[in-house]
């Protein structure tokens, strides 16, 4: 019995094997570049980011200031690709028309490549990341992706709690950058961050007396109906879709 209920459980998610990550925030400027992107942003919720070696994709809107926030900012939108190799993530950038139709509206382009280092969870019944191959000796820069659904029945108590928790991360040591991302407005919501170390994320993640509360909150409420914790090895910084220095 329990092991049919285990295959049970395994069989609810699509397992990948993505080993190369990017991350890409483009800016817009002007009415008709804001109009392209949220048009596309659109469809690809109807025609999925497609090319050779792209295990999983997300286009993704932002929120108003550091992104936590039920107020969209029109002028920023972020892209996740998972790979099964670099080359094939370069070839993407290099080649592909859709990419270049979308990138040539934008003014400005940054982000990271990575590698999967640890996580657990799902990403709407999909686990992207293969992690077997992961660098256990890694001390340089980490980027982290936080995710999670938002039950409907809980939506309002989250983000009445989660301006509260957020104003605080601007502030804390070894923080590179980080954005509140979402793929559908209130209930789809994840954040991108960038740290100088592994050392100073965990400070923040298991010491911060910002953070704590949150975590007890999440577990007290039971607001998430999925959830997702991905942390990753920072290979390379990104900007106007160059790369901008190995990192280290």
């Amino acid at each position: 019995m329990a092991i049919a209920i285990l295959a049970s459980s395994l069989s609810q998610f699509i397992y990948m094997t993505g080993r190369y990550i990017t991350i890409r925030f483009l800016r817009f400027d002007g009415f008709q570049a804001k109009r392209t992107a949220f048009a596309e942003m659109g469809r690809s919720l109807f025609k999925c980011w497609s090319a050779p070696g792209l295990i999983f994709a997300k286009h993704l809107g932002t929120g108003a200031g550091n992104g936590f926030s039920i107020f969209p900012d029109f002028g920023l939108y972020a892209w996740l690709g998972v790979w099964d190799s670099a080359e094939s993530a370069n070839f993407f950038f290099e080649t592909n028309a859709r990419w270049a139709r979308f990138a040539s509206y934008s003014h400005e382009i940054s982000g990271w490549d990575g590698e999967p280092l640890q996580g657990k969870g799902s990403w709407n019944h999909m686990v992207p990341f293969d992690f077997t191959n992961a660098d256990s000796e890694w001390q340089g820069k980490v980027a982290v992706i936080t995710r999670a659904s938002i039950r409907w029945s809980k939506a309002m108590l989250f983000w009445w709690n989660i301006p509260n928790a957020s104003k605080h991360l601007a502030d804390k040591a070894g923080l590179i950058y980080a954005k509140g991302v979402g793929e559908f407005p209130l209930l789809e919501q994840a954040t991108l961050s960038l740290w100088d170390s592994a050392n100073r994320l965990e400070q923040f993640a298991y010491h911060s007396k910002e953070h704590a509360p949150m975590i007890k909150k999440t577990r007290k409420y039971n607001w998430y109906s999925e959830e997702m914790f991905v942390r990753m090895k920072v290979v390379s910084l990104v900007t106007s879709d160059c790369r901008l220095a190995t990192s280290d």
